[in-house]
């Protein structure tokens, strides 16, 4: 009896820290990313990178006068090529209060404390063309110097903020974008930065849409590929909990990057709608992420994967640790060992 067959995206927001204290480019994206690649080339995967481009933006126009930020944005450029010529997909993802982003060059760090742009749609239409065009234009020149045929025609929302859609809509259309990759099945978040309700997104893990990335619609002009969850028990929650903390004391493993989120941002729970989905980030329901695997909760992982045939990632380099990866490399052992897997999303979306 043959393997099963089994579709696997890995996907990752190659960012820089987007609160009071951005982190390094070394230490969030060109090291973790640097120590992935060996992997994704050892089981031929197709990762997808969805590049912070807003932040490109900021760091080009300060590289005109500093060159520590030239020195970054080349180190970035460079890592974004090797990417492309390897096979991987690069994509915009966009965060658009880079635009009041504060530099400091004695640390060589952003600040983005004001939250009041980071929604796409809380910008004006002039600023929300501009960030998208720029975004594009800036993205294709980086990678057509070693890709003649780069395409971009896919897309992650900053902060997953896709809705409401219709503000995103033209620029897919001016820009021939086919591909959403924003939707986290099944969740909500309502703050001063993050809102989004996908708790009525379609079963379906990949569906076409048209106006309303949570209504499938056959003859829509457009694909979403969403993100998956998994279901963490409340006891593995707080053994998961004790062990990191052991580890971590024991270990000093940490995260590559070393910066800061946002502090806090106020949830506006008392402002929203109903929702019937699962609250990021306090329910026992938690997105498919290598920077949230370990040890105690390898099982579930295995458990969700023997149970479907689609499984989707969404990482971020900058909170991957050395124990993240370990536990990723066995997952992914032991998934070539016992499927066939198909890690191209072109592959995955052909039959629609």
């Amino acid at each position: 009896m043959g393997k099963e067959n089994k579709n696997l995206l890995v996907t990752f927001d190659y960012e820089l820290y987007l609160g009071s204290k951005s982190g390094s480019v070394k230490d969030c994206m060109l090291n973790p990313t640097n120590k992935m690649l060996p992997l994704l080339q050892e089981y031929d995967i197709k990762g997808i990178f969805f590049v912070d481009t807003t932040y490109l933006i900021k760091l080009k126009e300060q590289s005109a006068n500093n060159k520590i930020c030239l020195e970054d944005f080349d180190e970035v450029k460079s890592q974004l090529q090797r990417l492309s010529s390897e096979g991987h997909y690069i994509f915009p993802h966009i965060h658009p209060h880079w635009l009041d982003s504060i530099y400091d060059p004695e640390s060589n760090q952003w600040s983005l404390n004001d939250v009041s742009k980071y929604r796409y749609t809380n910008n004006n239409e002039n600023d929300r063309k501009l960030v998208f065009d720029e975004s594009i234009d800036i993205l294709f020149d980086i990678l057509k110097e070693t890709n003649d045929s780069v395409t971009l025609d896919s897309f992650r929302a900053g902060g997953w903020c896709i809705q409401p859609f219709t503000d995103f809509k033209p620029h897919f259309k001016s820009h021939n974008i086919k591909f959403d990759f924003s939707v986290q099945s099944g969740f909500y978040q309502f703050t001063d930065a993050q809102y989004f309700d996908f708790s009525d997104a379609p079963s379906a893990n990949i569906y076409r849409f048209e106006d309303d990335v949570c209504k499938q619609d056959k003859n829509g002009s457009f694909i979403e590929i969403k993100m998956n969850h998994i279901k963490i028990p409340k006891a593995i929650g707080k053994i998961n909990d004790i062990y990191f903390k052991l580890y971590n004391a024991i270990s000093g493993d940490h995260t590559f990057g070393k910066g800061q989120g946002h502090a806090s941002i106020n949830d506006n729970s008392d402002d929203r709608p109903e929702s019937n989905g699962f609250l990021m980030g306090s329910s026992h329901e938690e997105r498919i992420a290598i920077e949230l695997m370990s040890p105690i909760k390898q099982h579930l992982y295995d458990k969700f994967w023997k149970h479907s045939d689609f499984m989707h990632f969404i990482s971020h380099p900058k909170m991957i640790t050395n124990n993240h990866f370990k536990c990723f490399k066995k997952f992914l052992a032991s998934t070539y060992s016992n499927y066939n897997v198909e890690s191209d999303f072109k592959n995955m979306i052909s039959h629609l």
